[in-house]
């Protein structure tokens, strides 16, 4: 009976697991007295555990423990498959103890953490794990270990000595902290700030509220008609709300206004909204914006507003407001709260609608007849609810001018909490006919600027309210050129007032030079933005099918080149699942892009209700299935087994060349050894379905790195068991070659035991081999790797990457934030994905 050894030893939030790393078993939090648990089982259990209940170390972690509770807990263990009847493969590794790690006789550091990648393994009854700060695996002994367990838990030395002081002395225990500071098991924290990403609300100003702009301040009319906009998200300002407030309000000088009593928008929780506003100003016209995001919570406001009162009247609007008649039909009749439904543009039809409602002599709220000649509409027949009447298709708005800005007219003065985001149009519409999208259907495709002078008077209260990212929703940025103008207009805003800190666009489908300008733009100037193609996919017949053959991917190829060139960020959009392609069209795009070095994010497709792709006949031809959530599972050219093969591929492209664990290895195999970048992916993905538990750390990147970010036990080991499945799956020996990329990709992966920048030996030049192979016009691209003569390689960590939250980089984010940087590695923002206050802890 022994500890498995399957099993390593983690921290995780300060607390101590038994994990197994391929993930085939659950982990297990473990006690501090486990520890000795396991010493004493390694022999005779029965006779050990009556010993062990009087082990002094054991009585100082709990006090009157006796060896039935230790039996108890001995079974636990079992259960868990910790301990194990079995023998157990003990790996072979060469250690030193880390009491033979030589420290300075210097003061123990105020703050210590534990490393994110620490991991302790069983090797002949020790603990032991990798020191990527000295190179050498480090064996401790128990004590050792529950010294440090009790340590982390409670980060106080002095409460350490109280509790073990009669064990061990105050200054061996001072020493091994600080050898478990020289190994890389505890990081000195003093000078690391709170973990501050970009898109935390910590640093965000709150707004001022405008007082004349909130509802506790306004008195009910009660010969008015209360209208209620309902926001959904707190992090940015509802654009849609607003221009429908600001078309209410400015109609025919006001007119509206002396039958209705608009509530401002003020972002509050659904409960405090209908506690607060709807209960003091009573029944009303309820306005909704849907869109995939927020139709759930939409129609439950609606379901609950109609439930407590149905004089209350909900209308509903935007591009999750389903426009073909059936859909319309069937939406109208699965969500019996939806009074009065509305297709496309609604800022000059809500005011149609609204003249059409008043009270009758009871105080209830009617529409009168006249509703049925409001163009753009489905509403319900108040003679008779579960009829329906759809009226004429609306033409759009002639000029998008034609309603006020509301940021510049007050709408938001009174939206009172933290606001993250803002969004501007500077036009509308889209030449594009793509059938997996509502935008150019939804505005016939011809394209109406807004006047510049607007929007820049936007960016500039925008940028006066301290709003730290700027999304233009414009169908295609970067088609004319007044967005190079805009831009300089941002970054200028930028130096003037510190914000925008980032902008979120969707670039022109047809990219020209005026992308690269725009991003050359917002880089110089320190905005966070990247240039972003959107391809959605390569092959041609898929393109055939979506009808996006009028969109020449040509140009974006040599926009490639052109950003490699000025070192500026570019990443693609690709498209999981949309019909006509197949796992073999969406390989070729994968390597398409991987060869090309051009980040990747791939999305699955999901069935827009007002897209061509959502026409009964189309999906009926290209045999279209969804599942509850409208995402596209199976078509023609697919299986849905298919489709869950593809989303494994990118989550594997993922790890491998988006984060960049593999990202030189996958090159060099195809540079090398003639084997494509996704034949690697797609054999190490079948290897470790297949065999998970025969490289753990292998298995656990492929399950668990993207939402874990670490690598239990160091980037070492993970790299020595890539080796071996190599040399084990294609029969490729490890040579001069592989150590110098496992060197590269070892230290370009972020470790917070090391210092940087640092610079490492390598056996042969890699930059110099990196580079002429990217530039396969090179005369030097002829040589291998082992042709190179050795060189240094030096990584720096210029933005503190070891020590930020990973998952919250950026608002919106193309570009993989992870690999360190090095003179191999893809560019980044200028910005990088945090700020200064971040980075500096100021």
């Amino acid at each position: 009976m022994s500890f498995n050894n399957r099993y390593n030893l983690i921290f995780r939030k300060n607390k101590l697991i038994a994990s197994q790393i391929d993930g085939q078993s659950p982990a297990m939090y473990l006690h501090a007295s486990d520890l000795l648990l396991f010493d004493a089982v390694a022999q005779n259990p029965q006779q050990n555990l009556a010993d062990l209940a009087n082990n002094d170390w054991l009585q100082a972690l709990i006090p009157g423990i006796n060896s039935f509770q230790l039996q108890s807990r001995l079974q636990q263990l079992k259960s868990g498959h910790v301990i194990s009847d079995g023998n157990n493969q003990e790996k072979a590794q060469k250690t030193i103890a880390v009491n033979n790690v030589a420290v300075a006789d210097t003061a123990l550091p105020d703050k210590l953490i534990v490393s994110k990648h620490l991991a302790f393994f069983r090797q002949q009854g020790q603990w032991c794990y990798w020191s990527a700060p000295l190179q050498q695996y480090i064996q401790c002994q128990s004590n050792d270990l529950i010294l440090l367990t009790q340590y982390i838990e409670k980060p106080d030395f002095k409460n350490l000595v109280i509790q073990f002081g009669e064990l061990i002395s105050e200054q061996h225990m001072m020493q091994l902290m600080m050898q478990f500071l020289k190994s890389g098991v505890l990081i000195d924290a003093t000078d690391i700030p709170e973990q501050v990403s970009c898109a935390s609300n910590a640093d965000l100003p709150v707004q001022q509220i405008n007082q004349k702009f909130w509802w506790q301040n306004m008195a009910p009319d009660p010969d008015r008609i209360p209208i209620y906009f309902v926001p959904h998200m707190k992090n940015h300002y509802p654009l849609a709300l607003g221009v429908l407030y600001s078309a209410i309000k400015h109609y025919e000088n006001g007119l509206l206004l002396k039958k209705f009593q608009l509530i401002p928008i003020n972002y509050l929780d659904p409960k405090a909204f209908l506690s607060g506003p709807y209960k003091k100003f009573g029944p009303g016209v309820w306005l909704f914006s849907n869109y995939m995001w927020s139709i759930d919570i939409n129609m439950q406001i609606s379901e609950a507003v109609k439930t407590h009162n149905p004089a209350n009247i909900t209308i509903h609007g935007g591009p999750s407001t389903p426009d073909y008649p059936q859909a319309d039909k069937d939406f109208m009749n699965s969500h019996r709260s939806v009074d009065i439904s509305v297709h496309g543009e609604g800022e000059i039809c809500i005011n149609h609608i609204l003249n059409n409602i008043s009270k009758d002599y009871t105080g209830k709220l009617i529409y009168d007849r006249q509703l049925a000649t409001v163009e753009g509409i489905t509403f319900r027949n108040e003679d008779d609810s579960k009829s329906l009447i759809r009226t004429a298709k609306r033409k759009r708005t002639a000029s998008p001018d034609s309603i006020p800005s509301p940021y510049l007219t007050g709408c938001f003065d009174g939206y009172g909490v933290e606001v993250e985001a803002a969004i501007i149009e500077t036009n509308r519409g889209c030449p594009f006919g793509c059938t997996f999208c509502d935008w150019g259907s939804a505005t016939n495709q011809k394209v109406r600027k807004f006047d510049l002078q607007r929007v820049k008077d936007e960016i500039d209260w925008i940028a006066g309210n301290q709003v730290r990212v700027l999304w233009i929703a414009d169908a295609n940025y970067g088609l004319y050129d007044r967005d190079i103008e805009m831009a300089k207009y941002i970054v200028e805003s930028k130096q003037k007032t510190g914000y925008p800190e980032e902008v979120v666009v969707n670039y022109t489908k047809n990219s020209t030079w005026r992308l690269v300008e725009i991003i050359k733009i917002f880089n110089d100037g320190g905005i966070i933005s990247q240039g972003i193609i959107s391809i959605q996919t390569t092959d041609e017949k898929t393109l055939e099918v979506i009808n996006r053959k009028n969109i020449k991917t040509e140009k974006y190829d040599e926009l490639t080149k052109v950003f490699y060139d000025l070192r500026l960020p570019l990443s693609t959009d690709l498209m999981m699942g949309l019909p006509g392609i197949t796992i073999d069209a969406f390989n070729k795009d994968l390597q398409k892009y991987i060869d090309m070095d051009v980040s990747i994010k791939a999305y699955p497709t999901q069935l827009l209700p007002n897209s061509p792709m959502a026409d009964p006949e189309y999906m009926e031809k290209y045999q279209i299935k969804t599942d509850d959530n409208n995402f596209l599972i199976s078509t023609f050219s697919y299986t849905e087994q298919d489709l869950k093969w593809m989303k494994g591929m990118y989550h594997m492209y993922t790890i491998g060349d988006g984060y960049g664990l593999l990202r030189y290895l996958l090159r060099y195999m195809q540079w090398q050894h003639n084997i494509l970048a996704v034949d690697f992916l797609s054999d190490l993905l079948k290897f470790t379905n297949k065999n998970p538990g025969k490289y753990p750390k292998i298995t656990w990147a492929v399950r668990f790195f993207i939402t874990d970010k670490t690598m239990p036990g160091g980037w070492y080991d993970f790299y020595q068991q890539i080796g071996q499945y190599i040399t084990e799956q294609y029969s490729i020996p490890m040579d001069s070659g592989f150590r110098t990329v496992f060197l590269v990709s070892q230290y370009c992966m972020p470790d917070d035991t090391l210092s940087y920048p640092i610079t490492v030996k390598i056996p042969h030049d890699f930059t110099a081999y990196f580079t002429a192979k990217r530039q396969a016009d090179s005369k030097q691209s002829k040589y291998a790797l082992v042709d190179y003569p050795p060189s240094n390689f030096q990584v720096s960590d210029p933005n503190n990457m070891v020590n930020i939250d990973m998952d919250y980089l950026q608002y919106d984010s193309h570009q993989y934030f992870w690999e360190l940087h090095s003179p191999v590695s893809r560019p980044k923002s200028s910005s990088e994905f945090i700020n200064e206050k971040s980075a500096t802890g100021t």
